[in-house]
């Protein structure tokens, strides 16, 4: 009881100090101690000068007595800043730079350096605020994209399930690529990824019922009946072949040796070759990849399948690093080298398998069209 009857003893004796001191000395007092990195006490000093006098200027005079530049704003600024308050000071720097005065003192370019260094702030903290949701929601997205292989896998894209989850799966995407530093935004996204991912899940189980359902055998067809026709009886013909008559043989003959019979040469035996079986390809999984480019992790990609490349000659590899290359030329200031290397790999696909296809509901336009250019020869 006696402590807090003695600091509101105290408070009432500042708040009397302060009704006392004037807004100049209040002035004064703030940027001595922004100057001596008290900055609380310069926050509670500049308060006083704002409120009773809040446009700044230079050359003030008081009476007789001249002040010099007055830039409360300024100053507040820099110990609002220090306190943590980023918002607050880049607010108080504005004001400074608005009122103008600050423009004709060797304080200006020092304004503009806070600045800047206000906001360099600010987004390292907004950032460092939203790295959590962000994670978590590239991580969903990945989810997502690794379920949406096992649905491919399991025959699950012939279902409304996965026509579904792709659309959610798209729209998270692009909204990511969007977000910046809104952790609500990110939140979002986690969401619409986790909902593209049980639609994937559910497509996948659809996509097994369906490869059951054509493997389960049919029932052989009955055969046809057919009447057999009766026989028809025919009055049988009696065919009488004449034998015609040799004289016997004279004793004096002499019956010449039969003739050898020669012995027919037997046909060449023709030969088959059988070739040896061609090695099966080795099986490549761009699963990792896909994922990466999916989430705009261009360079991860790249590396990834160039990996997968350098093992086995995959068409699909080849057609999925096409299409990295060609989105990294698009982001490039300088494309030409990297759409000549994306020409090459969807040539190289092509020439592995000419059936290849890219999904317009998946791709962009422009990357499908380019593709389209070099299937005809473009």
């Amino acid at each position: 009881m006696r402590r807090a009857l003695a600091l509101a003893l105290l408070l009432v004796a500042a708040q009397a100090s302060a009704a006392r001191e004037k807004w100049w000395e209040a002035y004064n007092r703030g940027t001595a101690a922004v100057n001596a990195k008290r900055y609380a006490e310069a926050v509670s000093a500049l308060q006083v000068a704002i409120a009773a006098n809040p446009s700044e200027g230079t050359e003030i005079k008081v009476g007789t007595k001249i002040i010099g530049s007055y830039l409360p704003h300024y100053w507040m600024g820099i110990a609002k800043y220090h306190t943590g308050d980023i918002d607050a000071a880049i607010r108080e720097w504005r004001i400074s730079e608005e009122q103008g005065a600050v423009a004709r003192t060797p304080y200006y370019s020092q304004l503009k350096n806070w600045i800047q260094r206000g906001q360099t702030e600010k987004q390292r903290v907004a950032e460092q605020a939203a790295s959590g949701p962000r994670n978590a929601a590239q991580a969903a997205i990945s989810r997502a994209v690794q379920l949406q292989g096992d649905a491919l896998s399991a025959g699950g894209d012939r279902t409304e399930s996965y026509r579904d989850a792709q659309r959610r799966l798209q729209d998270a995407l692009a909204r990511f690529r969007q977000a910046g530093t809104n952790t609500s935004a990110y939140e979002s996204v986690a969401q619409t990824a986790e909902q593209a991912a049980q639609r994937f899940s559910a497509a996948a189980e659809e996509g097994q019922k369906l490869k059951a359902a054509a493997a389960r055998p049919k029932p052989a067809p009955l055969p046809p009946v057919v009447a057999k026709p009766e026989p028809v009886l025919e009055k049988p013909v009696e065919i009488v072949v004449p034998v015609p008559m040799e004289p016997a043989p004279k004793p004096s003959a002499i019956v010449p040796a039969p003739a050898p019979v020669e012995k027919p040469t037997p046909a060449p035996v023709a030969t088959t070759t059988i070739a040896a079986p061609s090695p099966k390809p080795i099986p490549v999984d761009v699963t990792p990849a896909y994922r990466a480019f999916a989430t705009g992790d261009l360079g991860t990609a790249e590396r990834l399948l160039t990996s997968v490349l350098a093992k086995s000659p995959a068409a699909e590899a080849y057609l999925l690093r096409g299409c990295v290359r060609y989105t990294r030329a698009m982001l490039s200031r300088t494309p030409d080298a990297m759409l000549r290397a994306a020409t090459n790999d969807f040539k190289a696909a092509l020439a592995r398998n000419r059936s290849l296809r890219l999904d317009p509901s998946v791709f962009s336009p422009k990357l499908v069209r380019r593709f389209e250019q070099v299937r005809n020869g473009g």
